[in-house]
């Protein structure tokens, strides 16, 4: 889709400095199928966490609000409120780095994180669907100057739990004994797969809880820019684990019987050809981070196809269960 926000990303408020910030009107842009243009009217608010900063990005993820009965007959019809992944681009006073970042490495970055999101659906229905989006955003005070990048929509957690027949939890309600290990080894695995550390069912760092009907939780992860895959410049793993580099898997699961270690590596080994695939399937990619994400999840593989590396590098580095209330995110606060 081809879409466009009139939008001037200096004049939001930003939730790091303001908490309370509220919603911005302005209307969401496309042509219908029969080339007529079409205008939404939306309320969008800047997300919170470290990509909200102006000094991180210029262009800050949003939520993006609607009208459910501005969108009746809409590509948009039904939705109430989307979270939308921007390309972040340059802050406004970010620190310099070694390697001059482009246009075209934020857009990477951008692109990676969505194919995050594409190899977790591969593996899994309670994972966030995506939709990437070519995204302009036409600065109402400057006419003429338009920025245009890519983007995606991810669904909002109430239809992840909706289409799997779960309960979106509030925010403090994980309760270890109601955990679903064998799910919370799912996710443990795949964020080894892609190389990320950002993330604690604890704490629920990037990580929001479900619960199936007989009130197991299910942890379901989002937020991967910080992965290995993705490879950031401003990424790196938390300076309490043993590792130097965003690009050094390290295993974060849980031990204990209920894990299914065994049944979650034969799952994954059996999806290796569709999970390398995907990929190719993200237009955008260029042929840098083809090459590097492939070679990337190939070292996943290698891993899962001997015992002697799986033991060294997973099942020997699980966390010790019952878990504690601290973790290695704790020193991230």
């Amino acid at each position: 889709m081809d879409l466009a926000i009139p939008l001037d990303f200096g004049t939001l408020c930003r939730p790091r400095k303001t908490p309370d910030c509220d919603y911005t009107p302005t209307t969401l842009d496309y042509i219908d199928e029969h080339g007529v243009e079409q205008s939404i009217p939306i309320e969008v608010k800047i997300r919170g966490g470290w990509r909200s900063l102006s000094r991180n990005c210029s262009a800050p993820l949003l939520f993006i609000r609607f009208d459910e009965a501005e969108t009746a007959d809409t590509p948009f019809q039904g939705q109430s409120l989307l979270p939308l992944t921007t390309h972040c681009g340059q802050g406004l006073s970010i620190e310099e780095f070694k390697v001059r970042q482009t246009r075209s490495t934020w857009e990477q970055y951008l692109l990676k994180e969505y194919l995050a999101h594409e190899l977790y659906n591969v593996v899994t229905d309670v994972s966030l669907h995506a939709r990437l989006v070519r995204m302009t955003y036409p600065n109402p005070d400057k006419p003429g100057r338009k920025i245009r990048n890519y983007a995606f929509f991810t669904e909002h957690f109430e239809s992840v739990a909706r289409r799997n027949g779960d309960e979106l939890l509030p925010r403090g309600e994980f309760k270890h004994e109601k955990l679903d290990l064998h799910a919370a080894s799912r996710v443990a695995l795949f964020q080894f797969m892609i190389g990320n550390t950002d993330w604690s069912i604890v704490r629920e760092r990037n990580i929001t809880l479900l619960q199936k009907p007989d009130g197991g939780q299910v942890p379901l992860p989002f937020d991967f820019d910080m992965s290995g895959l993705v490879d950031a410049h401003y990424a790196g793993p938390p300076p309490s684990l043993p590792i130097d580099e965003v690009q050094e898997r390290y295993y974060l699961g849980f031990c204990g019987r209920e894990a299914g270690l065994d049944a979650l590596f034969a799952l994954y080994l059996s999806k290796q050809e569709d999970l390398l695939a995907t990929a190719k399937s993200i237009p955008g990619l260029n042929r840098k981070s083809l090459k590097s994400t492939r070679r990337f999840l190939e070292e996943f593989f290698r891993i899962l196809q001997s015992e002697d590396l799986r033991t060294e590098q997973i099942v020997n580095h699980c966390q010790p269960w019952p878990p504690g209330p601290t973790d290695h995110t704790s020193v991230l606060d």
